[in-house]
């Protein structure tokens, strides 16, 4: 038996097969016609009667790991009872969103470079010569507009208004930080050049502040303003950034593929990429509100919680959970 021969002819059937599974998680069952539930039913009869082969050729471990995953989702589809659409959020929570950063981990280090290396090269260069700070980025929009430089040079904290207020805040914070996401991600739709523009701008603008904070004495109070929340609101950027990159890469190299089906494929990575970000800027929307800018709060408990923001990010994204799902 020529193996090789046999995995390209069933390849086409298992593709079907997951198309189908995905339109139903996406519509349920009820969303498939009669034609299209007699096809899932007998694609996931030939895929399980292909596993059973698979394991008896003993074939790669990816193989039978890929055909193994592909059956068990047929089969709860086949057999499903009534889902439970919250314990699918959860488990896309606590599972499928951590996979996806695993799996297009090179995007997310991109995304972060593409904001980290303005953010320091901009801080160093005000702190060398805090005119910088004023260069305009477009007519007359200067990096530092002159309320803020004012505001530090007077050695006085923008946010400090906002710690009588944080109720009303935290809404327009999160509002703010899921605009900017949402800003890196669609942009990627431009090829990727509007999501590289919102990730180096921003970063610049950022950059520059530290910067000046720092030339004024200010840099220890915007520093503990930033900690608590900071860690969350950034790396869900850096995600949505790395969602738009992955849009603008399919658009750009769509490789064996049609440039549309590339587009298509891309988009479900990059919305699930996006979607699993909005939960961490809703709480570091509210710690921002609530926590960041309060002055009653020491700054080494600001430092704690950065360093347990950090830590649980790193458990969350980067321990795997449930079963992998392996490419073929």
């Amino acid at each position: 038996m020529n193996v090789e021969r046999w995995l390209k002819t069933r390849r086409t059937s298992w593709e079907k097969l997951e198309e189908l599974l995905t339109l139903s998680d996406n519509k349920g069952m009820a969303g498939l016609d009669r034609h299209q539930l007699q096809e899932l039913g007998r694609l996931y009869k030939s895929t399980s009667a292909d596993l059973s082969r698979a394991r008896a050729l003993k074939l790669s471990h990816e193989v039978q790991i890929y055909l193994n995953n592909l059956v068990v989702k047929a089969h709860n589809q086949v057999y499903q009872t009534d889902r439970n659409r919250w314990m699918d959020l959860f488990r896309f929570l606590w599972e499928g969103f951590p996979r996806l950063i695993r799996q297009n981990i090179l995007y997310l280090v991109l995304s972060t470079l593409l904001f980290l290396i303005p953010a320091v090269g901009c801080a160093f260069a005000v702190v060398h010569d805090v005119k910088f700070a004023q260069l305009e980025m477009a007519k007359g929009a200067p990096l530092v507009s002159d309320d803020m430089w004012n505001t530090i040079q007077h050695k006085r904290m923008w946010t400090d208004a906002v710690a009588d207020s944080s109720p009303t805040s935290f809404s327009m914070i999160a509002t703010n930080n899921i605009r900017v996401s949402i800003l890196a991600f669609v942009a990627g739709i431009t090829y990727g050049i509007g999501t590289v523009l919102v990730l180096i701008t921003n970063g610049i603008s950022i950059g520059t502040v530290f910067g000046l904070c720092y030339a004024h004495g200010m840099v220890n109070r915007i520093s503990a303003f930033v900690a608590p929340h900071g860690v969350l609101e950034l790396t869900a950027i850096f995600i949505s950034g790395a969602a738009g990159l992955v849009i603008g890469k399919s658009l750009l190299f769509p490789g064996r593929y049609k440039r549309l089906d590339a587009f298509k494929q891309a988009c479900k990575i990059a919305l699930g990429m996006f979607g699993g970000t909005v939960p961490i800027l809703l709480i570091a929307g509210c710690i921002e509100g609530f926590v960041s800018p309060r002055t009653d709060i020491p700054a080494d408990t600001k430092y704690v919680v950065s360093v347990c923001t950090a830590i649980f990010l790193m458990l969350y994204l980067f321990i795997p959970r449930g079963v992998e799902k392996a490419k073929i």
